[in-house]
């Protein structure tokens, strides 16, 4: 298989970058990464130190593994003006339906594409669902460049934009992309830019291509199920569901065209969600609500968490009789962080700044 009739598979998918190169260990990003481990910034994510013997070692995940590609999937959509009535906000690769669905159905139809090409050769894909150091072998394979955020960056799509991989037994011709398709060798951030790390106000962002998953609004707002300390909550600001502040002040994110991808377009959740629905949202109504949508991760312990917070912040005081409501949820976190919310509530109310 040339690499032309490879990229036109993907591309049939919606796939507009690709990239291969041969599966490779990499013990030197491994250490890297166990030392980030044993600083514990990486919360109460314990997954991440129980896959940690693997994530730089694709043979592991795939005995026999020759070849890697990569892909990646464009998500961004413009943000709509903020509603009038006090909304919480949802990072954009959660507007519509989940990315593990979406990017995965279309991995899996290309693996099968791959297998009848490859019928002695066995094939295995995933997006954001295995340990494998998915942004470290994207970046090896000249998709983009690690910004100062963290976050891949592409020549077009700048961050917005998901990772799949696939490994095989089979062993396929490297391609990486061109200058102009991905980046090149010197790719870097604007010389002295840190509007990344200036924008995060929890400080998650500690210094150029370092970060405190712990502190992370993503972190915050989607992994970590317990009470948010009040610190922290103060800067959450009205983020009930992830974060886009990082991506949205990049220089390289401008001018990023719209994703195509019908599943993202038509939205679960949207952009923006009335505080005072998720103040009210019941257990039975989260399916019917949010089926389909990366929100379930959340469930409704953190989405009414999170939606408390926001309340909070927002110093809307029509906002209160909901919150106290909350102090008596049968959920012990819903009902700490209600009572929380509920005071800083009345202090702005009494003129507490």
């Amino acid at each position: 298989m040339t690499t032309e009739e490879l990229r036109d598979l993907a591309r049939e998918e919606g796939l507009e970058c690709l990239a291969v190169i041969d599966a490779r260990a990499a013990p030197e990003e491994e250490e890297v990464f166990r030392q980030w481990l044993s600083q514990e910034r990486h919360g109460t994510m314990a997954w991440l130190e129980r896959h940690a013997p693997v994530r730089y070692r694709p043979q592991e995940l795939l005995p026999g593994c020759r070849s890697m590609i990569s892909v990646g999937f464009n998500y961004y959509q413009p943000l709509p003006p903020e509603p009038e009535q006090p909304a919480g906000r949802v990072a954009r690769y959660a507007w519509g339906r989940d990315y593990h669905k979406e990017l995965g159905k279309r991995l899996r139809r290309l693996v099968r594409a791959l297998q009848d090409r490859f019928p002695g050769d066995r094939f295995r894909s995933w997006t954001d669902a295995t340990p494998l150091a998915e942004r470290y072998y994207a970046e090896l394979s000249g998709l983009g460049f690690t910004g100062r955020n963290n976050l891949l960056i592409h020549r077009r799509f700048g961050s917005w934009f998901f990772l799949g991989e696939i490994l095989s037994t089979a062993s396929l011709a490297e391609h990486r992309p061109r200058q102009e398709e991905g980046c090149s060798s010197r790719a870097a951030c604007p010389h002295r830019c840190s509007r990344c790390i200036d924008s995060c106000p929890t400080r998650a962002l500690i210094g150029p291509h370092r970060l405190d998953a712990s502190r992370c609004i993503s972190y915050l707002t989607i992994e970590y199920r317990g009470v948010i300390a009040p610190d922290l909550a103060d800067s959450l600001g009205n983020w009930v569901f992830g974060c886009d502040l990082c991506q949205d002040c990049c220089p390289l994110n401008g001018g990023v065209p719209s994703t195509r991808a019908e599943g993202f377009l038509r939205h679960r959740s949207g952009s923006f969600l009335a505080l005072a629905d998720l103040l009210s949202l019941r257990e039975e109504d989260l399916l019917s609500r949010f089926a389909g949508s990366p929100l379930m991760r959340a469930g409704r312990t953190r989405l009414v968490r999170n939606a408390c917070i926001a309340a909070a912040n927002s110093g809307d005081f029509e906002l209160l009789p909901l919150v106290r409501a909350l102090r008596e949820d049968a959920d012990q976190v819903v009902a700490a962080q209600a009572e929380q919310a509920v005071a800083r509530l009345e202090e702005r109310r009494d003129g507490a700044p």
